[in-house]
């Protein structure tokens, strides 16, 4: 009988659809290293409902994966180093950190501001004997002042180098698509090295909602490029599942169907036809949804088949988030 699981990943596997790469899918181990390609086996929305999934990255390095939230957990030497803490995830976070190892965190990370990804910081603080740093960049630090997010402030700013009980972690805060303040962090251990970076990379799913609500769809895009061009060999992006440069070129080649379709929909769709006496406002929307209506079908054509549920409801944002960038350079 065919599991549960291998059924969904291939229902909701966005990639494995439309571009039949040869991911590895396996049930995600905390003592065995996943190996290039290798990924978590079962759908996203099975994901959802467990408390946690471990997947060892490398000697000292893992994936923690919690309802649709994927965080990175550093060993060190004497404790524990963790890179986010999303909002309603901690307690979970903490439960299988104890299953990882005995040794106490004593640094949090900050990927950026936005609360989702590091609003149970406070969980993490509060079940902790131990004093905890919380570590973010400046940008980071200051995006959560200028904006009043209320979560525990970074008690310790970091540059370019965080050097952790042995452990080289590189830092990077060029990117600028999703948010001003995004960073990626780059974590040596051994021979492997771990990249991780929140928001840009949706892998075996479609992006959410308006490529996340990307802050510049264009610096989106040069965002993805960036991660191309960076050393890694595994990445912990966030949400969905483990994610490799495959999963980059997948969501790039998707960006590039979406701006060719809505091309198309300026070529058929005339202005002229839609402007009409009373506001603006409602003929220029319609202008817009025309465009829309053209593009989303064919993008349907190529990528709704298996993924129907979350195609409805989410392509039709990333199409107008494309339409509003074209128009508007």
């Amino acid at each position: 009988m065919i599991k549960l699981c291998t059924i969904l990943a291939v229902l909701f596997s966005f990639t494995a659809n439309v571009w039949g790469v040869d991911f590895i899918y396996k049930p995600a181990s905390r003592m065995e290293i996943a190996v290039d390609l290798q990924k978590i086996e079962g759908g996203h929305l099975e994901r959802f409902v467990k408390p946690y999934e471990i997947q060892r990255l490398s000697k000292n390095v893992y994936a923690v994966s919690t309802s649709l939230y994927i965080v990175t957990v550093v060993v060190g030497h004497h404790s524990v180093l963790l890179i986010d803490a999303p909002l309603g995830r901690g307690k979970n976070i903490l439960q299988a950190i104890e299953k990882i190892t005995s040794k106490p965190i004593r640094a949090l990370v900050y990927s950026h501001s936005h609360k989702d990804h590091i609003g149970d910081a406070a969980v993490i603080l509060k079940d902790n004997k131990h004093k905890i740093d919380i570590l973010s960049t400046g940008e980071v630090y200051d995006e959560i002042i200028a904006n009043k997010i209320k979560v525990l402030l970074p008690t310790k700013i970091v540059g370019h180098i965080i050097y952790f009980e042995g452990i080289k972690i590189k830092i990077g805060q060029n990117l600028n698509g999703h948010t001003v303040d995004n960073t990626s962090f780059v974590i040596r251990d051994g021979h492997r090295k771990i990249l991780h970076v929140i928001d840009l990379v949706y892998a075996d799913q479609l992006p959410f909602q308006a490529f996340a609500l990307a802050h510049n769809v264009i610096k989106y895009q040069t965002d993805l490029k960036t991660l191309m061009e960076l050393e890694w060999d595994v990445m912990v992006p966030g949400h969905g599942n483990l994610a490799y440069k495959a999963d980059i070129k997948i969501m790039q080649d998707y960006i590039a169907d979406t701006k060719a379709f809505v091309g198309i929909g300026f070529s058929q769709i005339k202005f002229e036809d839609f402007v009409k006496p009373g506001s603006p406002y409602v003929w220029f929307i319609n202008y817009k949804d025309a465009i829309v209506d053209v593009a989303f079908k064919l993008l349907a054509s190529k990528y709704r088949e298996g993924n129907e549920e979350e195609f409805d409801a989410l392509a039709k944002s990333h199409l107008e988030a494309i339409f509003w960038t074209m128009i508007t350079r």
